[in-house]
C-alpha cells in the first residue's frame, strides 16, 4: 500500500489529523507491523501533509511500521512528463512506476484518485 498523506481542504485526503483511521487503513498497517504487508510514505506527501495539517506529516514520518520513501532522481525523470500534477502525487506515481517495471505489487491509496491523471496510476479509494 502506498499511502499519499495531503490532506484535502475540504477534510481529509488521507488522513486528517495523522494516519489511518478506520478498519481498512488500520488492519493494512497492522500487516506491516506483522511483515506481511508494507505501507510506504512518499517523503513528498508528508511534507505537504505537514505544511497543510500541522503535526500529521511528523506523525506520518514517525510511523514505526511504515517505510518512509526519498524522493529520488529517478522519480524525477518519471515525474517530468506530469506537468500538471503536483509533486507529492507525482512522487506517490513515480513509486508506484518503480514497483510496477519491478513487478512488485502496490495499491496506491487516495481519497482523490482524479489528481493522478494523466500518469498512468489508477489509485484506489479506500472510504
Amino acid at each position: 500500500m502506498l499511502a499519499d498523506t495531503r490532506p484535502a481542504s475540504s477534510g481529509i485526503r488521507r488522513y486528517r489529523d495523522g494516519f489511518p483511521r478506520g478498519r481498512r487503513r488500520t488492519g493494512l498497517y497492522i500487516e506491516a507491523s506483522r511483515g506481511t504487508g508494507r505501507v510506504i510514505i512518499p517523503s513528498l506527501a508528508v511534507l505537504a501533509a505537514e505544511r497543510q495539517v500541522a503535526g500529521a506529516g511528523k506523525h506520518a514520518a514517525s510511523l514505526r511500521f511504515a517505510e518512509n520513501v526519498p524522493f529520488t532522481a529517478a522519480h524525477a525523470v518519471d515525474a517530468m512528463d506530469w506537468r500538471s500534477v503536483d509533486w507529492p502525487v507525482a512522487h506517490a506515481a513515480a513509486i508506484a512506476w518503480h514497483a510496477v517495471k519491478a513487478g512488485e505489487p502496490l495499491t496506491v491509496l487516495s481519497l482523490e484518485p482524479e489528481l493522478y491523471a494523466g500518469t498512468g496510476i489508477t489509485p484506489l479509494n479506500p472510504t
